[in-house]
């Protein structure tokens, strides 16, 4: 059995030793060789996963300058409410709704709340279809030049991603004011998942275009980050696993629960507990792993293990959850006694496995889901 408690450690080692390195910059991906972070000016799409790690740390290290850090930045993304973009589910979740859960905060419930309105109002009026936004901050640390990739960012783009980082909130506000517009508009992008984007196979499709103006299918589009058209990205499928847990555990609707069967019945019979590659169809032995993708998984399924009663019904996919997190944790540095990177480390991440950008380092979004999750098993549930 992984030592929970040991890797949790590790990784409030390593947001101390991130801090200490990038001062007031955003971390995106680090060298793994060295540890060293490749920051970005306004903290791309990852800029909640840092603010909630300075705040899960603050709080199990004791450490209240980290928390008031956690709440400044949060006020430093604030403009980013306005943008048409996907991310801003993440963003607000991981930073806005979570300090209002853990400290009362109003202002921070006044901002989650307005985020997830923000959201919603961005869907489909026909269909529901949660757009991916023509001002998503996606360019992380390279300049994608590429005009498929600028055709995407639009209202038009939907993708297997958007049942996670744009749902997210629905389910928190829903649960929040009772109302049923999030349930409902959550439950619509479900509907597009599995019209479009997930195979026979329980494998999924990228992207997908449909009209934002007459809600008519447009086409399929072309593989942005996978390996070919046909083949599975592996951060894809775990998008779509991940926020097909989050919608189980908040409605215990069996509709989830075989989405749930179906697309981590497919990543399980290609890896199993394994760290899967960037995209399982990549036919090279030594291709890049993603340890991101997997980390997202353990994640949800760290939320469904901490219910209480756990349903009989989740208990075979929770029985999975303890040598996935063992496999993950051994990725961690260090390795060994003569390991001198910083501790703490999740290496083998890939950001784009197509663009050979980034595809064998630390990433932000990684540690801060296997911190997650182990900080959801420490504490029996998370905020938000």
């Amino acid at each position: 059995m992984a030592d929970r408690a040991k890797a949790l450690d590790l990784l409030c080692q390593r947001v101390l030793s991130t801090r200490e390195q990038i001062g007031d910059a955003w971390p995106h991906n680090a060298e793994p060789d060295t540890g060293k972070w490749n920051t970005v000016e306004t903290g791309d799409w990852v800029d909640g996963h840092w603010i909630d790690m300075l705040r899960m740390t603050g709080e199990l290290m004791e450490r209240q300058d980290l928390i008031d850090e956690a709440f400044a930045r949060t006020e430093k993304v604030r403009y980013k409410l306005e943008l048409d973009d996907m991310f801003r589910g993440h963003r607000f979740c991981y930073s806005a709704a979570r300090l209002y859960e853990t400290t009362g905060d109003q202002n921070m419930r006044t901002l989650a709340l307005a985020a997830a309105w923000a959201m919603r109002s961005s869907a489909n009026r026909f269909n529901g279809a949660m757009p991916v936004g023509k001002e998503c901050q996606v360019m992380g640390a390279v300049e994608f030049v590429d005009e498929v990739v600028k055709n995407a960012l639009s209202r038009n783009t939907i993708c297997v991603d958007n049942v996670h980082p744009t749902l997210i909130l629905d389910w928190w506000a829903w649960k929040e004011t009772g109302d049923k517009t999030f349930l409902v508009g959550a439950e619509r992008q479900f509907d597009i998942l599995e019209k479009y984007l997930i195979r026979e196979d329980g494998s999924t499709h990228e992207n997908v275009m449909i009209n934002y103006d007459t809600g008519e299918f447009m086409m399929m589009v072309p593989t942005l980050l996978g390996y070919s058209d046909d083949s599975c990205w592996a951060r894809g499928q775990s998008w779509a696993i991940a926020g097909s847990m989050w919608a189980y555990e908040h409605t215990r609707k069996a509709r989830y629960l075989g989405l749930i069967d179906k697309l981590f019945g497919y990543w399980w019979d290609k890896v199993g507990p394994k760290v899967p590659k960037w995209d399982f169809d990549d036919p090279d032995p030594n291709a890049p792993l993603d340890t991101s993708a997997s980390a997202i998984v353990v994640s949800a399924l760290s939320r469904l293990a901490v219910l209480d009663p756990l349903p009989d019904e989740v208990k075979p996919y929770v029985d999975r959850l303890e040598p996935m997190l063992e496999e993950l944790c051994s990725h961690m540095t260090p390795f060994n006694s003569q390991d001198d990177r910083p501790m703490g480390m999740l290496v083998d991440g890939c950001m784009n496995g197509v663009k050979g950008v980034a595809d064998r380092h630390e990433l932000i979004w990684g540690d801060f889901y296997l911190m997650e999750a182990l900080y959801c098993l420490e504490k029996g549930g998370l905020p938000a």
